[in-house]
């Protein structure tokens, strides 16, 4: 993210939840000084909790360098790094404030207008945790110009932890961008035609039926008196509150 500060930009104390009518992201060949100069340090770290989580793989995500609003707009450049290094910077508390960790989030809301999150399952980054449907950005959202498509990332993310489609989904105009510390959340709203209980029953369904589930629930929120903050990661529970008032 720019650097400077001002009333759109991003560099701020707290959480702060903009709507906006588009993303526009950009991938650039920064490469990473941080990953260089620890690398030793993240190799250690990566035997170890690849053998503690057998399933983590270290595929390459994108991380966010740059971002900012302007004009209705979220615009920000991503850089490519290797999971393993993403996972270090996590795990030893975001020691390099030069990148965030940036990704696509599915707000997906029931006909009464109520919110569902899904509780990951034991083995992934926010195990037990409710929160936005999602995940990385990796080289499948990336076209050959290195532009991202964050719709096309939110879709596929809701598809493979939620079973729900396009025929289930209706996605409203823009984005609800949210920082919360170094987490940013990009969400696209996607309304559906049933009420909360049951969409939450048709995502168990397939939940169940999935050998290696994303999710191990569902949790619904119909208003600011749901909204856990000590079940949630900060950044969901900053855009929920925002959502309800």
């Amino acid at each position: 993210m720019s650097k400077r500060r001002g009333t759109h930009d991003l560099v701020e104390k707290g959480g702060r939840v903009e709507r906006v009518e588009r993303c526009i992201l950009t991938v650039c060949d920064r490469p990473w000084s941080f990953a260089a100069a620890n690398r030793a340090a993240i190799d250690a770290h990566w035997a170890k909790r690849s053998a503690e989580t057998p399933g983590f793989f270290n595929g390459v995500v994108y991380m966010m360098v740059s971002g900012e609003f302007r004009n209705k707009e979220f615009r920000a450049q991503f850089r490519p790094v290797e999971f393993k290094s993403f996972l270090y910077w996590r795990e030893t508390g975001y020691p390099d404030p030069s990148v965030w960790d940036a990704f696509g989030s599915a707000l997906i809301r029931s006909v009464e207008g109520h919110v569902l999150l899904g509780v990951q399952s034991t083995g992934n980054l926010n195990t037990g945790l409710a929160y936005l449907p999602g995940g990385f950005i990796d080289p499948r959202d990336v076209d050959e110009q290195g532009r991202i498509d964050i719709a096309a990332n939110v879709r596929r993310e809701v598809r493979e932890e939620t079973g729900l489609g396009d025929g289930d989904l209706d996605p409203r105009p823009g984005f609800i961008v949210t920082h919360m510390g170094a987490h940013v959340s990009i969400a696209m709203e996607l309304a559906s035609t049933l009420r909360a209980h049951d969409l939450r029953e048709k995502i168990l369904e397939h939940i169940a039926a999935d050998q290696q589930p994303e999710l191990s629930d569902i949790v619904i929120i119909g208003g600011g008196e749901d909204v856990a903050p000590e079940t949630m990661p900060e950044f969901t529970a900053v855009l929920l509150m925002f959502l309800f008032g």
